[in-house]
């Protein structure tokens, strides 16, 4: 294109003394001078990137700095000679670069006074644009170029030289948040805003970094750095400006037309109304001539004629075409049309009321075609008007004052003129296209403009012209709400961040985020959907609210990681910022807590989260010699929920947790996050947003998603894009409406399916910008290769839709990428097989072994990769971290490899890696795992040679085994597996003791992750292979570990006996064929000291005490499978540790035979065993026995203190045992506490809480065995408090069933049936429902062979109150049932007796008023009244205030016989009273209707309430009588 005559702003290539003192040279020149220092000092490829950058900049400015030269005629062409034409990109560039080089070989760059690029030092930290400018003296102004060419003095942040990596100091800056200004003025002010900018190095931008295209909080939105329209001031140059503009261009758009108008709108005072040309005068005046050091700022009065634009738009259609003119346009504020004042126009108005005044005649056939003419003529008509509307430039049209009127009134309205108004004649579009040209609008407003004035070309409209008024719409508020900065053109595709075509799918996450009974959301769809960036949403929202954000990403290759490292990255997070932003005293009071929570057992956290040391000091101090593997997975889960809980309960902001690709998460980590989301404590406090590929999942990770479908987790499937979204994906790339762009996408959707990650990568490859290529012609220059081109003379992108659709090409990503890679060249090929067969990152340190071995710089290539977009990139220089931008490209990388190149590649990494990793300390496990995990993935069949085979098993057993320490025992059998796999064939001989433990241990871990099958081949072949019993012993105990875990306890049974008879262990006999046995040991042990038996020697043959560890483990089990031989083992545990030593285990040893000493009634010895298994607990290695030394005391230690502090030990045993990961001692002691809390009197309703709790734990981890014996349990509890009826309900608490359906459940188990039988005893009597059939315990609780236990130890003290209560009943009747009762009564007493010798807290209270009902029943009430009130104030005193208030209840029915009736009255209220407090609420009712009844006067004469039970409370689901 021909140009008469350049501007200013143009840079003219010649010579001559009138070309150098060109306005636009002379600012080219300066900018040269800023920058000639830093060009010298760069490389040679980042030369050409700054000269480039300089030029784009200068051609994107407002007004565009075009690069120009005259025009030599060419035959044929006389009229091109003296005229001006625009020179090739190219050598636009290679002219800067020369003037470049000239100036600082030459010496003429002179150093002018200017502020250096801000290097934030922080770590990151953003500064505003407030905090930077103050960093700055006055005196340091930097200089740029103004409109006309001149240097103004502007902000440092403005001007900042362009760097030697092609950006200005200033993005630098941006890069580091802190906001900056472009090098160029123009017509948009600086920004103020603090938006990050992506990592992507050596992309020029023109004008800036994109930034928010949201308005501010007032609503108003932003131009393109950020600030919000309407904060510009008053511009000196707004003069040059309007004489610049050209005074005739109007006066062909803008025609005259007849007065006499129509309004609508809904305007309701047009009084208020003022002409829309005076508006613009008065407004552009006010706002559109605002600047900032000479720069003119037009976004405050853009925004206010955008906003008028639209409602011009949205009613223009009502009217005939002869209307649509610029004076018969008016407008009003709609604060303005509210209150009716004109004042109101002086607001800040953008919601624009818009007025149309049309003629008469026409009115009534509005809609017509004649009328309204063809829609291009209405588009061209408004095009006419939105020119000075967005120009500002009214009075240079030529607009007649004397025909305008500021405020019409209705009077001034003819709506019945019949005048029509001429035709008028169409605008010159050629002249109109030029002089829109001139116009100082910003370039989106041009386009908008251009493409509405093309509509009045004719038959020759253009294919961009506007079609519809609603695609004039869309774009009018896309950019009002978007800005101006969503249209600015770049010489690269910015490929965006923004959520494209997801509209419902951030409503859904919306509203799952701010429901406060979600727990998180999982997000599922296929690869390349857009998962993770939907999941960024989510993180926003926290930022936005001043949570706490969490973030991990799992790995498709597990195993080349640390275990549970991905867990372990969120919490280490979590660590840091409590160490960097808590106070002292509260990193001391998160100490103490987590202290508490995790005791000793901290230490196994500490060795897969070695941060914790930083708020836990105490964590590895503490070293656990004995670990029960089988618990250990449990006990990480624990441990890791605990921590959570600590930490959040310090955090009062929402925390936001996201696991990225849980698909690929390893059993190990989904176990503890289903933990992480059963925690009831940090539910209300944690949102979980967990993303994966639901085409990509196996049965163990659906069953895994099965099991947490009970939590509230809210589901969302994403879909590929449909042609909409993929439009708007590509709009945003391309900075272009999206009415232009919807060709082209159109034919990417159906290129790539509609798969973001594919239209990322496809719209990236066909615009890619390898390098400036000469253009075929000088208008159209175009990037190498790219079927999407920059183009200079539309100063936008433009793409060959034909070529596009001509593309051959692959119908997935992954084997797009193929294709894509391999274009690259050889070096950057291998560099990406290097990398995609390390992993989805390589840190510093494996880059740096692998460009040893290769012998190359990998950096370097990981950089040109990460410039490709293959790779992405943290930290800079050698310190550099590269990824893999999406796992589909690793996953396209790998495949370019053939398998054999594969297999060559990892065995040559490996053995290169695995030298290296030894001299590193555990913190850096991960190089280790990666070492091996090379060689494995090279398979054996790679390594020939046997030796090396045997070094590799060698170095999987180590690695798996610190896998197993890490409680990743997933990963320790793949480990343990693939040593196998390695050993050379004749391994049983030549390397039997590596064999011998791999197969070991691999047994062992296929039992930890369920695999019972592998389990028993494995132990199939050391038993066969094996050379000794000792060597299969090992393996054997795995066996057992496995059917105890399954509860097949039969077969454990056997397979047990089976192992003793191997190792020559005595056979196990019931109880009363070793009493000899047990008599000699005790004699033995009972003439031994404390201290002799605590300081016996350390047990050290292996042998034995693998036999130990075997007979402790499976003693638990005995009490389930058969009682009658649990003496015989504990006989024998303490026969060992006599002739052997102690071990880790001897608590338990020591505890089991306490027990057995009490079945014997050797009762003191029993105790002072009991006591000394204690004080072994106190010992470093022996805190893994807690739980079991804690449940065993149940049977030993209730008579050597009160009741009340044995449930205390139970919670600490219920403690140690959740943190060690014992499930079994876990409920057990769980159990124990609900029992000892019945036993001792504690609030029912509190127990019956507990014991709802702890049952639902037993069928979470199907203890079949456990829920039987506290199904009956709270069977009685509930029907204490609700009544008798309870125990035959279907259900009971919605947890179980009745107690019969209970019984039956548990038939076989004679502790089920002592204990049904016990509760009906108890029940009877407190219901006063005694017979012979609810006694029938009395038959079987003296049995000699049950054990001595509190809840035995009860049953018969209320056999005795049963059995005195029958023998009085039956003392007058014949026969000699009363004898038998009174027998049985005594028989209770001399056991009470017995037991309260030795703990008279326990059982005083008991044995009193045994002896009272004693008295009673033989006839001596003055006795038995004294033994009632010492009874009363013995249970007061010990705190049983059950047993106080059935104390009270005989004493009134003993003081009613004797007729002491106010006594006996007395004595009732007060045992209504204690029933109450103990929660019995049916039983205290079943007293006061006895009362009621009985005691009808005296109960009114004393004043006493109607009802206890009405005072105090009412059963649950009743109401008060």
């Amino acid at each position: 294109m021909m140009i008469e005559e350049p501007t200013d702003a143009d840079i003219l290539l010649g010579r001559g003394v009138r070309i150098n003192n060109h306005p636009g040279n002379e600012a080219y020149r300066e900018i040269i001078h800023q920058n000639a220092e830093i060009y010298a000092a760069s490389s040679k490829s980042e030369k050409t990137q700054l000269s480039t950058t300089i030029v784009t900049q200068l051609l994107n400015a407002n007004p565009p700095r075009r690069f120009l030269e005259k025009s030599s005629a060419t035959a044929g062409d006389d009229d091109a000679a003296g005229r001006w034409v625009e020179v090739p990109l190219k050598r636009a560039v290679t002219k800067t670069s020369q003037a470049l080089r000239d100036t600082a070989r030459d010496g003429r760059a002179k150093q002018k006074e200017r502020g250096t690029a801000i290097h934030n030092d922080n770590g990151g930290g953003a500064h505003n644009l407030q905090s930077f400018q103050q960093q700055q003296p006055e005196e340091q102004q930097l200089t740029a170029l103004s409109k006309d060419g001149s240097i103004n003095n502007i902000n440092p942040a403005a001007a900042a030289p362009i760097d030697a990596s092609g950006m200005t100091a200033s993005h630098q800056s941006l890069k580091q948040g802190i906001p900056f200004s472009p090098i160029l003025p123009s017509l948009l002010t600086s920004a103020n805003n603090n938006q990050q900018v992506r990592q992507d190095e050596g992309r020029a931008v023109l004008f800036g970094p994109p930034t928010s295209m949201e308005g501010g909080d007032d609503g108003a939105a932003t131009n393109t750095f950020g600030q919000k329209f309407g904060e510009g001031i008053e511009n000196e140059q707004l003069d040059n400006f309007l004489d610049d503009f050209g005074s005739g261009f109007l006066d062909d758009i803008v025609d005259s037309a007849p007065i006499g108008i129509d309004i609508v709108g809904g305007v309701e005072n047009q009084s208020v109304a003022v002409a829309l040309a005076d508006w613009i005068l008065k407004e552009f005046a006010c706002k559109g001539g605002c600047g900032i050091d000479g720069q003119l700022t037009m976004s405050a009065y853009l925004n206010s004629a955008l906003s008028i634009a639209i409602k011009l738009t949205e009613v223009v259609n009502d009217f005939p075409l002869e209307s649509i003119l610029l004076k018969n346009v008016f407008v009003a504020p709609s604060s303005a049309m509210q209150l009716g004042m004109m004042n109101a126009l002086q607001q800040q108005e953008d919601d624009f009321t818009v007025v149309i005044r049309c003629q008469p005649s026409l009115s009534g056939s509005r809609g017509g075609v004649d009328v309204d003419g063809t829609l291009n003529d209405r588009l061209f008509a408004v095009g006419k008007i939105l020119v000075p509307l967005f120009s500002g430039a009214v009075d240079e049209v030529g607009y007649d004052d004397s025909k305008r009127s500021s405020s019409p009134t209705m009077d001034s309205i003819n709506l019945n003129s019949s005048e029509r108004p001429a035709k008028r004649k169409q605008a010159k579009p050629s002249h109109v296209s030029a002089q829109l040209e001139r116009l100082d609008l910003p370039p989106p407003v041009k386009a908008i403009l251009s493409d509405l004035l093309e509509c009045g070309q004719g038959e020759f409209v253009g294919d961009e012209a506007y079609t519809s008024f609603g695609d004039l719409l869309v774009d009018l508020k896309l950019l009002k709400k978007a800005g101006l900065s969503r249209f600015l053109q770049s010489p690269s595709i910015e490929v965006c961040d923004k959520i494209c075509g997801r509209d419902k799918e951030i409503e859904a996450l919306n509203a799952s985020y701010s429901n406060p009974n979600t727990q998180g959301i999982l997000i599922m769809g296929t690869g390349g959907v857009g998962k993770s960036r939907m999941a960024m949403h989510i993180l926003q929202q926290t930022r936005n609210d001043g949570g706490l954000i969490f973030c991990t990403k799992f790995e498709q290759n597990q195993d080349v990681l640390t275990p549970l490292s991905r867990i372990c990255a969120i919490f280490s997070d979590m660590i840091d910022l409590f160490v960097t932003a808590a106070t002292p005293s509260t990193l001391l009071s998160i100490s103490n807590n987590l202290d508490n929570t995790l005791g000793n057992h901290a230490s196994l956290l500490y060795e897969v989260l070695p941060s914790l040391a930083r708020i836990m000091p105490s964590c590895c101090q503490v070293r656990l010699s004995h670990i029960d593997r089988m618990n250990m997975a449990n006990s990480m889960r624990f441990l890791f929920c605990k921590l959570l809980e600590v930490l959040t309960s310090y955090q009062s902001a929402k925390i936001t947790m996201l696991f990225d690709d849980v698909q690929w998460a390893d059993l190990a980590s989904l176990g503890i996050i289903s933990s992480l989301l059963d925690n009831n404590e940090t539910t209300k406090r944690v949102y979980y947003t967990f993303c994966f590929r639901d085409n990509e999942v196996n049965n163990d990770w659906l069953l895994w998603l099965n099991s947490i479908s009970a939590y509230s987790l809210d589901r969302i499937k994403l879909e590929s894009l449909n042609p909409d979204g993929v439009n708007e994906f590509v709009s945003e790339a391309l900075h272009l409406f999206p009415r232009l762009t919807r060709p082209l996408s159109s034919v990417l959707h159906r290129k790539t399916g509609g798969n973001p990650l594919f239209v990322r990568h496809l719209l990236s490859s066909i615009g890619r910008f390898d390098g400036i290529a000469s253009p075929s012609s000088t208008s159209t220059p175009r990037l190498k290769g790219g079927e999407i081109y920059f183009s200079l003379s539309r100063r936008r992108w433009a793409w060959d839709v034909d070529k596009i659709e001509d593309l051959e090409m692959a119908d997935d990503v992954v084997s797009f990428l193929v294709a894509e890679m391999q274009q690259l060249s050889e070096i950057l090929m291998f560099g990406l097989k290097v990398a995609a067969c390390i992993g989805s990152r390589m840190s510093p340190t494996v880059i740096g072994i692998l460009s040893a071995e290769l012998n190359i710089c990998m950096n370097d290539t990981l950089v040109q990769l990460f410039k490709r977009g293959f790779l992405s990139k943290q930290g800079s220089g050698s310190n550099s971290q590269f990824e893999f931008g999406h796992d589909k490209i690793q996953e396209a990388a790998y495949g370019c490899m053939s398998s054999e190149e594969q297999r060559a590649n990892h065995i040559r990494f490996g053995l290169a890696l695995y030298p290296r990793s030894r001299v590193y300390d555990k913190s850096n496990d991960e190089l280790l795992f990666l070492a091996i995990n090379q060689m494995n993935k090279a398979g054996p069949d790679s390594v020939f040679d046997a030796d090396q085979k045997h070094i590799i098993a060698s170095l999987n057993l180590n690695a798996g085994k610190r896998a197993g320490e890490l409680s990743d025992f997933q990963t320790a059998f793949s480990l343990f597996r693939h040593g196998i796999s390695f050993l050379p064939a004749d391994s049983w001989e030549k390397h039997y003791e590596t064999t011998v433990e791999l197969y070991d241990s691999a047994a062992e871990a296929a039992v930890l992750i369920n695999d019972l099958d592998v389990v028993a081949l494995y132990v199939t072949v050391i038993y066969t292979q094996a050379k000794c019993f000792e060597d299969k012993l090992n393996c054997m105990n795995v066996k057992l570990k496995a059917l105890i875990h399954e509860t097949r306890f039969v077969e454990a049974m056997e397979t047990f006996l089976m192992i003793m008879n191997g190792a020559g262990e005595p056979a196990l006999l019931p109880a009363h064929e070793i009493t000899s046995d047990m008599k000699a040991l005790s004699a033995v042990m009972g003439g031994m000291t404390n201290a002799a038996l605590l300081s016996l020697s350390k047990m050290q043959r292996k042998r034995t005490i693998s036999l130990m560890n075997i007979y402790c483990d499976f003693a638990q089990i005995l009490l389930i499978v058969d009682p009658t031989l649990s003496p015989a083992i504990s006989l024998r545990m303490m026969q060992i540790t006599v002739e052997e030593g102690l071990c880790s285990r001897s608590p338990i040893v020591f505890s089991r035979f306490a027990q057995s000493l009490l079945s014997c009634n050797e009762i003191g010895l029993s105790i002072r065993f009991g006591r000394l298994a204690m004080k072994l607990l106190e010992r470093e290695d022996a805190a893994e026995c807690s739980p079991s030394v804690y449940s065993a005391s149940y049977y030993v230690l209730w008579l050597a203190q009160p009741f009340q502090a044995m449930i205390e030990g139970f919670k600490l045993g219920k403690k140690v045992a959740e943190q060690s990961g014992d499930v079994f001692n876990t409920l057990g002691n769980y159990a124990l506490t609900c029992l000892m809390s019945y036993i001792t009197g504690e609030p029912l309703g509190e127990v019956r809480k507990k014991s709802i709790d702890c049952i639902s734990c037993m069928k979470e981890q199907n203890m079949v065995a456990f829920i039987g014996l506290q199904a009956i349990l709270h069977c009685q509890i509930v029907a204490l408090a609700e009544g008798n009826h309870m125990v035959d309900a279907e259900t009971v608490d919605d947890v179980i069933s009745g107690e019969k359906q209970c019984l039956a459940s548990s038939e076989g188990n004679n502790d089920a049936m002592i204990t049904y039988e016990s509760n009906r005893l108890v029940r009877a009597f407190l219901f006063r429902e005694l017979d012979s059939e609810s006694c029938s315990i009395a038959d079987k609780i003296f049995d000699p062979t049950l054990p001595e236990e509190p809840f035995r130890a009860v049953t018969i003290f209320f056999v005795g109150l049963a059995a005195f209560y029958f023998a009085r009943e039956e003392k007058d009747k014949l026969g000699d049932r009363a004898l038998k009762w009174m027998k049985i009564g005594e028989e209770a007493l001399n056991k009470v007796e017995c037991w309260s010798s030795h703990s008279a807290w326990n059982f005083q209270n008991k044995l009193l008023l045994l002896r009272a009902e004693k008295k009673y029943c033989i006839g001596e009430p003055d006795s038995a009244k004294s033994l009632y009130e010492e009874s009363i104030l013995s249970a007061q005193e010990h705190k049983f205030i059950h047993e106080e208030g059935i104390v009270h209840e005989l004493y009134g029915h003993f003081s009613l016989e004797r007729g002491h009736r106010p006594d006996a009255l007395r004595s009732f209220n007060s045992s209504v009273k204690c029933y109450m407090d103990w929660g019995a609420l049916a039983v205290a009712r079943r007293l006061e209707d006895f009362v009621r009844s009985n005691f009808p006067e005296e109960r009114a004469s004393l004043g006493l309430m109607t009802s206890f039970v009405g005072a105090y409370g009412t059963t649950e689901g009743e109401t008060a009588a």
